[in-house]
């Protein structure tokens, strides 16, 4: 599995977290000249402030939703790499067999596919993993305040838990 991919999504984070910092800075040393052609325009310091408070919490929600997605997508491609690279293909009825089962991983649910390595993952870990979808699922689907998720989270602890999945899983791939 390649870690890259969920480090390079939390990088595009840590630059949008300090952009939001260099923002409230700004806003907070009233550099008005900064804020032209922005939203912020004219706009008074409070009302100003508690925009990017907000705007805070919704990137967080949206970058576990990023770093979640990509977690899954390279979970799915390993998965099928492992069927690919370790069945012998000796005739056309288990290449046809192989490709059925490749192919069948892009329907598998998160929980399928985790569960899948619960032989090589952590239960710790596996859990924490499943939890972070809950909450990815929660969010995604308008974070419904009848149905809270088990945990709340942040990118940092996505970033962290799946990076520990992925190194856990790569003995599987």
């Amino acid at each position: 599995m390649n870690e890259q991919i969920v480090n390079d999504v939390f990088s595009v984070y840590e630059v949008l977290k300090d952009s939001i910092k260099v923002t409230k800075r700004s806003i907070n040393q009233e550099m008005q000249i900064l804020h032209n052609r922005t939203l912020f325009l004219g706009e008074q310091k409070d009302i100003m402030l508690s925009r990017m408070t907000n705007v805070e919490t919704e990137l967080d929600d949206i970058m576990v939703l990023s770093l979640f997605a990509s977690f899954e997508r390279e979970l799915r491609i390993s998965l099928q790499a492992i069927i690919n690279n370790n069945t012998n293909q000796i005739n056309s009825t288990l290449i046809r067999l192989t490709s059925l089962t490749i192919d069948s991983i892009e329907r598998w649910t998160v929980s399928d596919m985790i569960n899948a390595l619960e032989d090589i993952v952590l239960l710790e870990t596996r859990s924490k993993t499943k939890q972070i979808c809950e909450y990815r699922n929660w969010v995604a689907h308008g974070k419904n305040r009848n149905k809270l998720p088990s945990i709340q989270t942040d990118p940092k602890t996505v970033q962290v838990t799946l990076l520990d999945f992925m190194i856990q899983a790569k003995r599987a791939i």
